[in-house]
Protein backbone atom coordinates (compact mmCIF):
# COMPACT_ATOMS: atom_id res chain seq x y z
CA UNK A 1 0.00 0.00 0.00
CA UNK A 2 2.97 2.14 0.32
CA UNK A 3 3.07 5.31 -1.72
CA UNK A 4 5.03 4.69 -4.89
CA UNK A 5 4.49 0.88 -5.31
CA UNK A 6 3.36 0.24 -8.57
CA UNK A 7 3.31 -3.19 -8.79
CA UNK A 8 0.04 -3.73 -6.51
CA UNK A 9 -2.90 -1.99 -6.97
CA UNK A 10 -4.01 0.28 -3.94
CA UNK A 11 -7.39 1.52 -2.89
CA UNK A 12 -5.76 3.51 -0.55
CA UNK A 13 -2.80 6.04 -0.05
CA UNK A 14 -0.70 5.61 3.64
CA UNK A 15 -1.65 8.86 4.44
CA UNK A 16 -5.61 8.14 3.59
CA UNK A 17 -5.66 4.88 5.46
CA UNK A 18 -3.85 6.52 8.84
CA UNK A 19 -6.61 9.29 8.80
CA UNK A 20 -9.09 6.23 8.78
CA UNK A 21 -7.49 4.57 11.62
CA UNK A 22 -7.18 7.57 13.87
CA UNK A 23 -10.66 8.09 13.58
CA UNK A 24 -12.01 4.89 14.32
CA UNK A 25 -13.95 4.93 17.61
CA UNK A 26 -16.23 2.25 19.29
CA UNK A 27 -20.60 3.22 18.63
CA UNK A 28 -23.34 2.03 21.24
CA UNK A 29 -25.94 -0.18 19.43
CA UNK A 30 -28.70 2.35 19.45
CA UNK A 31 -25.89 4.49 17.09
CA UNK A 32 -25.86 1.92 14.65
CA UNK A 33 -27.30 3.11 10.83
CA UNK A 34 -26.83 6.63 11.69
CA UNK A 35 -24.74 8.93 9.55
CA UNK A 36 -21.17 8.98 11.51
CA UNK A 37 -21.53 5.51 12.08
CA UNK A 38 -21.97 4.95 8.20
CA UNK A 39 -18.69 6.97 7.43
CA UNK A 40 -16.92 4.64 9.97
CA UNK A 41 -18.19 1.68 7.91
CA UNK A 42 -17.02 2.75 5.23
CA UNK A 43 -13.58 3.95 6.28
CA UNK A 44 -13.51 0.04 7.51
CA UNK A 45 -15.02 -1.73 4.06
CA UNK A 46 -11.72 0.20 2.77
CA UNK A 47 -9.29 -0.31 5.13
CA UNK A 48 -10.60 -4.33 4.86
CA UNK A 49 -9.86 -3.77 1.09
CA UNK A 50 -6.75 -2.73 1.03
CA UNK A 51 -5.22 -5.26 4.46
CA UNK A 52 -6.69 -8.18 1.97
CA UNK A 53 -4.53 -6.65 -1.19
CA UNK A 54 -1.46 -6.11 1.03
CA UNK A 55 -1.67 -9.51 2.36
CA UNK A 56 -2.49 -10.90 -0.87
CA UNK A 57 0.55 -9.76 -2.27
CA UNK A 58 2.99 -9.87 -0.01
CA UNK A 59 3.57 -6.37 0.30
CA UNK A 60 4.49 -4.29 3.54
CA UNK A 61 1.15 -4.63 5.80
CA UNK A 62 0.79 -0.58 6.59
CA UNK A 63 -3.06 -1.24 7.61
CA UNK A 64 -1.85 -3.92 10.55
CA UNK A 65 1.46 -2.12 11.21
CA UNK A 66 -1.60 1.41 11.80
CA UNK A 67 -4.22 -0.53 14.03
CA UNK A 68 -1.56 -2.26 16.38
CA UNK A 69 0.56 1.53 16.56
CA UNK A 70 -2.96 3.48 17.18
CA UNK A 71 -4.29 0.72 19.16
CA UNK A 72 -7.33 0.01 17.08
CA UNK A 73 -7.80 -3.47 17.44
CA UNK A 74 -10.17 -3.63 20.19
CA UNK A 75 -12.15 -0.95 18.92
CA UNK A 76 -12.80 -3.29 15.83
CA UNK A 77 -13.82 -6.17 17.68
CA UNK A 78 -16.24 -3.63 19.78
CA UNK A 79 -17.82 -2.86 16.91
CA UNK A 80 -18.51 -6.23 15.72
CA UNK A 81 -19.74 -7.31 19.17
CA UNK A 82 -22.12 -4.36 18.78
CA UNK A 83 -23.34 -5.60 15.83
CA UNK A 84 -23.40 -9.05 17.00
CA UNK A 85 -26.38 -8.26 19.73
CA UNK A 86 -28.08 -5.80 17.12
CA UNK A 87 -28.35 -9.27 14.88
CA UNK A 88 -29.36 -10.91 17.28
CA UNK A 89 -31.90 -9.04 19.72
CA UNK A 90 -32.97 -6.28 17.27
CA UNK A 91 -33.27 -7.89 13.54
CA UNK A 92 -35.43 -10.52 14.88
CA UNK A 93 -38.08 -8.00 16.38
CA UNK A 94 -37.91 -5.81 13.40
CA UNK A 95 -39.00 -9.12 11.12
CA UNK A 96 -41.47 -9.46 13.60
CA UNK A 97 -42.59 -5.93 12.73
CA UNK A 98 -45.22 -5.09 9.57
CA UNK A 99 -42.63 -5.19 7.29
CA UNK A 100 -43.33 -2.08 4.35
CA UNK A 101 -39.31 -1.49 3.40
CA UNK A 102 -39.56 -1.00 -0.26
CA UNK A 103 -36.14 -2.32 -0.84
CA UNK A 104 -33.38 -4.66 1.14
CA UNK A 105 -30.10 -2.73 -0.09
CA UNK A 106 -29.84 -0.47 2.58
CA UNK A 107 -30.36 -2.70 5.95
CA UNK A 108 -28.44 -5.46 3.56
CA UNK A 109 -25.24 -2.75 3.41
CA UNK A 110 -25.64 -3.07 7.65
CA UNK A 111 -25.62 -6.65 8.12
CA UNK A 112 -23.04 -7.54 5.36
CA UNK A 113 -20.58 -4.89 7.85
CA UNK A 114 -20.11 -7.79 10.40
CA UNK A 115 -18.92 -9.86 7.49
CA UNK A 116 -16.29 -6.80 6.40
CA UNK A 117 -15.18 -6.85 10.22
CA UNK A 118 -14.50 -10.63 10.50
CA UNK A 119 -12.44 -10.87 7.52
CA UNK A 120 -10.67 -7.69 8.61
CA UNK A 121 -9.90 -9.77 11.70
CA UNK A 122 -9.27 -12.37 10.05
CA UNK A 123 -6.25 -10.93 8.17
CA UNK A 124 -5.39 -9.40 11.31
CA UNK A 125 -4.78 -12.08 13.67
CA UNK A 126 -3.17 -14.31 11.50
CA UNK A 127 -0.02 -12.00 13.28
CA UNK A 128 1.02 -12.76 16.39
CA UNK A 129 1.15 -9.10 17.53
CA UNK A 130 -2.46 -7.95 16.69
CA UNK A 131 -3.06 -10.88 18.94
CA UNK A 132 -0.96 -9.06 21.47
CA UNK A 133 -2.77 -6.06 20.38
CA UNK A 134 -6.00 -7.42 20.71
CA UNK A 135 -5.52 -7.50 24.44
CA UNK A 136 -8.35 -8.29 26.67
CA UNK A 137 -10.87 -8.05 24.13
CA UNK A 138 -10.04 -11.47 22.28
CA UNK A 139 -12.61 -12.14 25.28
CA UNK A 140 -15.24 -11.57 23.84
CA UNK A 141 -14.15 -12.07 20.33
CA UNK A 142 -13.63 -15.91 21.35
CA UNK A 143 -17.25 -15.85 22.95
CA UNK A 144 -18.52 -14.23 19.82
CA UNK A 145 -17.12 -17.31 17.71
CA UNK A 146 -17.84 -19.75 20.13
CA UNK A 147 -21.65 -18.85 19.33
CA UNK A 148 -21.23 -19.07 15.75
CA UNK A 149 -19.41 -22.22 15.83
CA UNK A 150 -21.58 -23.60 18.05
CA UNK A 151 -24.86 -22.77 16.02
CA UNK A 152 -23.02 -24.36 13.09
CA UNK A 153 -22.53 -27.43 14.96
CA UNK A 154 -26.08 -28.14 16.53
CA UNK A 155 -27.09 -28.30 13.16
CA UNK A 156 -30.55 -26.95 13.36
CA UNK A 157 -30.32 -25.12 9.59
CA UNK A 158 -31.15 -26.37 6.43
CA UNK A 159 -27.96 -24.67 4.41
CA UNK A 160 -29.66 -26.11 1.04
CA UNK A 161 -31.62 -23.34 0.09
CA UNK A 162 -28.37 -21.32 0.25
CA UNK A 163 -26.90 -23.36 -2.04
CA UNK A 164 -28.74 -22.29 -4.84
CA UNK A 165 -30.14 -18.49 -5.60
CA UNK A 166 -33.48 -18.23 -5.82
CA UNK A 167 -35.30 -16.75 -8.31
CA UNK A 168 -38.70 -16.91 -6.55
CA UNK A 169 -38.25 -14.36 -4.02
CA UNK A 170 -40.72 -11.71 -3.88
CA UNK A 171 -40.26 -8.77 -1.20
CA UNK A 172 -37.90 -7.05 0.71
CA UNK A 173 -38.60 -9.08 3.45
CA UNK A 174 -38.20 -12.49 2.37
CA UNK A 175 -34.55 -11.12 0.42
CA UNK A 176 -33.68 -9.76 3.23
CA UNK A 177 -34.10 -13.42 5.48
CA UNK A 178 -32.05 -15.02 2.90
CA UNK A 179 -29.12 -12.85 3.01
CA UNK A 180 -29.13 -12.40 6.52
CA UNK A 181 -28.76 -16.81 6.77
CA UNK A 182 -26.27 -16.58 3.99
CA UNK A 183 -23.49 -13.64 5.77
CA UNK A 184 -24.09 -15.77 9.31
CA UNK A 185 -22.77 -18.39 7.41
CA UNK A 186 -20.17 -17.38 5.67
CA UNK A 187 -19.30 -15.57 9.21
CA UNK A 188 -19.09 -18.58 10.95
CA UNK A 189 -16.95 -20.57 8.76
CA UNK A 190 -14.67 -17.91 9.40
CA UNK A 191 -14.70 -17.82 12.72
CA UNK A 192 -12.59 -21.43 12.38
CA UNK A 193 -9.48 -19.30 11.14
CA UNK A 194 -9.53 -16.94 14.16
CA UNK A 195 -10.10 -19.56 16.89
CA UNK A 196 -7.04 -21.33 15.03
CA UNK A 197 -4.69 -18.28 15.14
CA UNK A 198 -5.17 -17.38 18.29
CA UNK A 199 -4.93 -20.90 19.38
CA UNK A 200 -1.67 -20.96 17.74
CA UNK A 201 -0.24 -17.70 19.38
CA UNK A 202 -1.49 -18.86 22.59
CA UNK A 203 1.52 -18.44 24.30
CA UNK A 204 1.88 -15.52 23.16
CA UNK A 205 -1.34 -14.16 24.98
CA UNK A 206 -2.56 -14.54 28.80
CA UNK A 207 -2.91 -18.23 30.62
CA UNK A 208 -6.74 -16.20 31.02
CA UNK A 209 -7.08 -16.48 27.13
CA UNK A 210 -5.76 -19.95 26.65
CA UNK A 211 -8.08 -21.41 29.01
CA UNK A 212 -11.02 -20.11 27.57
CA UNK A 213 -9.86 -20.99 24.08
CA UNK A 214 -9.21 -24.97 25.10
CA UNK A 215 -11.53 -25.07 28.21
CA UNK A 216 -14.23 -23.03 28.93
CA UNK A 217 -15.41 -23.12 25.63
CA UNK A 218 -13.19 -26.37 24.46
CA UNK A 219 -12.59 -25.52 20.75
CA UNK A 220 -11.06 -28.76 20.16
CA UNK A 221 -14.21 -30.44 20.65
CA UNK A 222 -16.28 -28.03 18.65
CA UNK A 223 -13.64 -28.18 15.79
CA UNK A 224 -14.00 -31.98 15.86
CA UNK A 225 -17.76 -31.86 16.08
CA UNK A 226 -17.50 -29.65 12.47
CA UNK A 227 -15.05 -32.16 10.74
CA UNK A 228 -17.46 -35.25 11.62
CA UNK A 229 -20.68 -33.20 10.83
CA UNK A 230 -19.54 -30.15 8.14
CA UNK A 231 -22.41 -27.73 7.70
CA UNK A 232 -20.25 -27.03 4.42
CA UNK A 233 -20.96 -30.23 2.51
CA UNK A 234 -24.17 -31.34 0.72
CA UNK A 235 -25.04 -34.01 -1.38
CA UNK A 236 -27.65 -33.93 -4.24
CA UNK A 237 -29.78 -36.22 -5.66
CA UNK A 238 -27.63 -37.12 -8.35
CA UNK A 239 -25.33 -38.32 -6.02
CA UNK A 240 -22.94 -35.37 -6.64
CA UNK A 241 -21.79 -33.14 -3.91
CA UNK A 242 -21.66 -29.56 -2.88
CA UNK A 243 -18.36 -28.26 -1.04
CA UNK A 244 -18.63 -24.64 0.18
CA UNK A 245 -15.41 -22.85 -0.02
CA UNK A 246 -14.53 -19.20 -0.59
CA UNK A 247 -17.90 -18.04 -0.10
CA UNK A 248 -18.98 -20.30 -2.60
CA UNK A 249 -21.11 -23.56 -3.03
CA UNK A 250 -18.68 -26.01 -6.22
CA UNK A 251 -19.81 -29.18 -7.30
CA UNK A 252 -17.31 -32.24 -6.85
CA UNK A 253 -17.17 -35.54 -7.57
CA UNK A 254 -17.36 -38.62 -4.76
CA UNK A 255 -13.73 -38.64 -5.07
CA UNK A 256 -12.75 -34.85 -5.46
CA UNK A 257 -15.21 -34.60 -2.09
CA UNK A 258 -11.99 -35.97 -0.11
CA UNK A 259 -9.98 -33.46 -0.97
CA UNK A 260 -8.81 -31.04 2.06
CA UNK A 261 -10.54 -27.46 1.25
CA UNK A 262 -8.84 -24.28 2.37
CA UNK A 263 -11.75 -24.26 5.11
CA UNK A 264 -11.08 -27.98 6.31
CA UNK A 265 -7.61 -27.56 6.26
CA UNK A 266 -7.95 -24.79 8.96
CA UNK A 267 -9.67 -27.47 10.70
CA UNK A 268 -7.62 -29.72 10.74
CA UNK A 269 -4.26 -27.94 11.80
CA UNK A 270 -6.34 -26.59 14.38
CA UNK A 271 -6.66 -29.76 15.95
CA UNK A 272 -2.90 -30.04 15.45
CA UNK A 273 -2.03 -27.46 17.39
CA UNK A 274 -4.62 -27.98 20.07
CA UNK A 275 -3.83 -31.74 20.70
CA UNK A 276 -0.32 -31.50 19.80
CA UNK A 277 1.56 -28.79 20.90
CA UNK A 278 3.27 -28.66 24.29
CA UNK A 279 1.40 -25.42 25.36
CA UNK A 280 -1.59 -27.11 24.60
CA UNK A 281 -1.15 -30.11 26.07
CA UNK A 282 -0.18 -28.86 29.45
CA UNK A 283 -3.27 -27.06 29.48
CA UNK A 284 -6.39 -29.00 28.30
CA UNK A 285 -8.81 -30.61 30.11
CA UNK A 286 -9.34 -33.71 28.91
CA UNK A 287 -12.92 -35.68 29.90
CA UNK A 288 -14.93 -38.41 29.09
CA UNK A 289 -17.63 -36.24 27.08
CA UNK A 290 -15.01 -33.97 24.95
CA UNK A 291 -12.39 -37.31 24.26
CA UNK A 292 -15.30 -38.86 22.69
CA UNK A 293 -15.97 -36.40 20.44
CA UNK A 294 -12.07 -35.99 19.16
CA UNK A 295 -11.68 -39.51 19.30
CA UNK A 296 -14.56 -39.55 16.26
CA UNK A 297 -11.31 -37.81 14.02
CA UNK A 298 -10.28 -41.19 13.60
CA UNK A 299 -12.80 -42.07 11.01
CA UNK A 300 -11.62 -39.37 9.05
CA UNK A 301 -8.21 -39.86 8.15
CA UNK A 302 -8.04 -41.15 4.38
CA UNK A 303 -5.00 -41.00 2.07
CA UNK A 304 -5.84 -38.45 0.30
CA UNK A 305 -5.75 -36.14 3.60
CA UNK A 306 -2.68 -37.70 5.25
CA UNK A 307 -1.08 -37.14 1.45
CA UNK A 308 -2.20 -33.35 1.50
CA UNK A 309 -1.22 -33.03 5.08
CA UNK A 310 1.49 -35.58 6.12
CA UNK A 311 1.68 -33.81 9.78
CA UNK A 312 -1.35 -35.03 10.16
CA UNK A 313 0.27 -38.63 10.79
CA UNK A 314 1.41 -37.78 14.00
CA UNK A 315 -2.37 -36.93 15.21
CA UNK A 316 -3.91 -40.45 13.70
CA UNK A 317 -0.97 -42.11 15.82
CA UNK A 318 -2.06 -39.74 18.61
CA UNK A 319 -5.69 -40.65 19.04
CA UNK A 320 -4.91 -44.40 18.32
CA UNK A 321 -2.64 -44.39 22.06
CA UNK A 322 -5.60 -41.90 23.09
CA UNK A 323 -8.16 -44.44 22.45
CA UNK A 324 -5.90 -47.08 24.72
CA UNK A 325 -6.05 -44.68 27.71
CA UNK A 326 -8.89 -43.75 30.17
CA UNK A 327 -9.62 -40.45 31.14
CA UNK A 328 -7.08 -39.26 33.16
CA UNK A 329 -8.96 -37.60 36.59
CA UNK A 330 -7.00 -34.07 36.62
CA UNK A 331 -8.41 -31.37 38.83
CA UNK A 332 -8.40 -27.79 36.87
CA UNK A 333 -6.22 -25.20 37.88
CA UNK A 334 -8.12 -22.48 39.52
CA UNK A 335 -7.97 -19.60 37.59
CA UNK A 336 -9.64 -16.08 37.33
CA UNK A 337 -11.54 -15.87 34.08
CA UNK A 338 -12.11 -12.21 32.91
CA UNK A 339 -15.59 -11.39 32.25
CA UNK A 340 -16.03 -10.24 28.49
CA UNK A 341 -16.50 -6.70 28.81
CA UNK A 342 -17.67 -5.35 25.33
CA UNK A 343 -20.58 -7.79 25.69
CA UNK A 344 -21.58 -7.11 29.54
CA UNK A 345 -21.41 -3.20 28.75
CA UNK A 346 -23.29 -3.23 25.55
CA UNK A 347 -26.24 -5.70 26.58
CA UNK A 348 -26.16 -3.62 29.89
CA UNK A 349 -26.76 -0.37 28.18
CA UNK A 350 -29.70 -1.77 26.13
CA UNK A 351 -31.06 -3.93 28.48
CA UNK A 352 -34.97 -3.82 28.37
CA UNK A 353 -34.50 -1.38 25.35
CA UNK A 354 -34.94 -4.11 22.35
CA UNK A 355 -37.78 -3.32 21.15
CA UNK A 356 -37.35 0.45 21.70
CA UNK A 357 -34.78 0.01 19.71
CA UNK A 358 -36.28 -1.94 16.74
CA UNK A 359 -38.89 0.69 16.05
CA UNK A 360 -35.87 3.49 15.47
CA UNK A 361 -33.83 1.23 13.43
CA UNK A 362 -36.79 0.00 11.26
CA UNK A 363 -37.14 3.43 10.38
CA UNK A 364 -34.12 4.84 10.31
CA UNK A 365 -32.72 1.93 8.49
CA UNK A 366 -35.31 -0.60 6.69
CA UNK A 367 -37.19 2.75 5.89
CA UNK A 368 -34.74 5.26 4.88
CA UNK A 369 -35.72 8.28 2.83
CA UNK A 370 -34.50 8.34 -0.80
CA UNK A 371 -32.07 11.07 -0.34
CA UNK A 372 -30.37 8.84 2.59
CA UNK A 373 -30.32 5.94 0.53
CA UNK A 374 -28.83 8.38 -2.63
CA UNK A 375 -26.11 9.04 0.06
CA UNK A 376 -25.57 5.57 1.00
CA UNK A 377 -24.93 4.43 -2.55
CA UNK A 378 -22.27 7.63 -3.16
CA UNK A 379 -20.32 6.04 -0.14
CA UNK A 380 -21.13 2.68 -1.85
CA UNK A 381 -19.95 3.75 -5.11
CA UNK A 382 -16.68 5.51 -3.90
CA UNK A 383 -15.80 1.98 -1.64
CA UNK A 384 -15.98 -0.23 -4.47
CA UNK A 385 -14.53 1.94 -7.28
CA UNK A 386 -15.09 -0.73 -9.87
CA UNK A 387 -11.50 0.07 -12.08
CA UNK A 388 -10.02 -1.21 -8.98
CA UNK A 389 -12.18 -3.80 -7.99
CA UNK A 390 -11.69 -5.41 -11.74
CA UNK A 391 -8.24 -5.26 -10.80
CA UNK A 392 -8.53 -7.09 -7.48
CA UNK A 393 -10.50 -9.91 -8.98
CA UNK A 394 -8.57 -13.33 -8.02
CA UNK A 395 -11.78 -15.73 -9.43
CA UNK A 396 -14.27 -15.30 -12.05
CA UNK A 397 -17.77 -13.21 -11.25
CA UNK A 398 -20.95 -15.30 -10.51
CA UNK A 399 -24.58 -15.12 -11.69
CA UNK A 400 -26.20 -13.16 -9.49
CA UNK A 401 -29.48 -15.34 -9.99
CA UNK A 402 -27.99 -19.03 -10.59
CA UNK A 403 -24.86 -18.66 -9.08
CA UNK A 404 -23.30 -19.92 -11.64
CA UNK A 405 -19.88 -18.77 -13.75
CA UNK A 406 -20.80 -15.22 -15.17
CA UNK A 407 -19.45 -13.61 -18.30
CA UNK A 408 -22.01 -10.10 -18.79
CA UNK A 409 -21.84 -7.36 -16.14
CA UNK A 410 -24.95 -5.33 -15.85
CA UNK A 411 -24.71 -2.36 -18.39
CA UNK A 412 -25.90 0.12 -15.80
CA UNK A 413 -24.26 -0.23 -12.77
CA UNK A 414 -21.46 -2.43 -13.70
CA UNK A 415 -21.41 -4.37 -9.54
CA UNK A 416 -23.90 -7.40 -10.79
CA UNK A 417 -23.00 -10.26 -13.14
CA UNK A 418 -25.15 -12.97 -15.11
CA UNK A 419 -24.77 -15.33 -17.14
CA UNK A 420 -27.61 -14.37 -19.81
CA UNK A 421 -30.38 -12.38 -20.83
CA UNK A 422 -32.94 -14.67 -18.68
CA UNK A 423 -31.28 -15.04 -15.95
CA UNK A 424 -30.72 -11.30 -15.76
CA UNK A 425 -34.83 -10.77 -16.46
CA UNK A 426 -35.08 -13.08 -13.35
CA UNK A 427 -33.37 -11.13 -10.92
CA UNK A 428 -34.28 -7.09 -12.13
CA UNK A 429 -37.04 -6.83 -9.33
CA UNK A 430 -34.61 -7.21 -6.37
CA UNK A 431 -31.93 -5.50 -8.43
CA UNK A 432 -33.97 -2.29 -10.16
CA UNK A 433 -33.35 0.20 -6.85
CA UNK A 434 -29.79 -0.80 -6.13
CA UNK A 435 -28.56 -0.23 -9.74
CA UNK A 436 -30.45 2.95 -10.77
CA UNK A 437 -29.19 4.26 -7.39
CA UNK A 438 -25.53 3.00 -7.79
CA UNK A 439 -25.77 4.13 -11.40
CA UNK A 440 -26.16 7.72 -11.13
CA UNK A 441 -24.00 7.93 -8.31
CA UNK A 442 -21.21 6.03 -11.05
CA UNK A 443 -22.17 8.86 -13.39
CA UNK A 444 -21.70 11.72 -10.57
CA UNK A 445 -18.41 9.97 -9.76
CA UNK A 446 -17.55 9.84 -12.97
CA UNK A 447 -18.15 13.74 -13.62
CA UNK A 448 -16.66 14.92 -10.93
CA UNK A 449 -13.24 13.32 -11.89
CA UNK A 450 -13.44 14.19 -15.03
CA UNK A 451 -14.07 18.09 -14.15
CA UNK A 452 -11.34 17.67 -11.10
CA UNK A 453 -8.81 16.58 -14.35
CA UNK A 454 -9.65 19.65 -16.93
Amino acid sequence: MAEGTEAVQSVLYYTEAEAFVETLRTFQIKDIGSDKWETQREHVEKLNIQAVVDATNNVEESIKELLITHEKIPVLIHELIALDLWKRNVLPKIFEMKFNAETSFPAYVVMFYEAILIGLLEVLLFHSECCEAAGDALHDLLQYCQHKLVWLVAGEEDWHDISVESTSVTDAKEELLKRHKKISFDVSLKCVAIVRYIGEHSKDVSLGITTRVLNTYDFPAIFAGLIDNPPWLLRQDDGQWLKYDNNKWNKHSHDDVKNLSKLEGQLWIGMLQFLMSEHCQRNYQLNSSNQASILKLRAHFHPQILNQLPALVDLQRYLEELSLLSTPASRPPLILEQVPEFYTALENKCNGKWKELAVKHYKEIFCMSKERMKKQADKFAATYDMDVMSDLLSEPPKCESCGEGAAKRCSSCQTSWYCGRECQVKHWPKHKEPCKLIAKTMKDVKAAKSQGGS
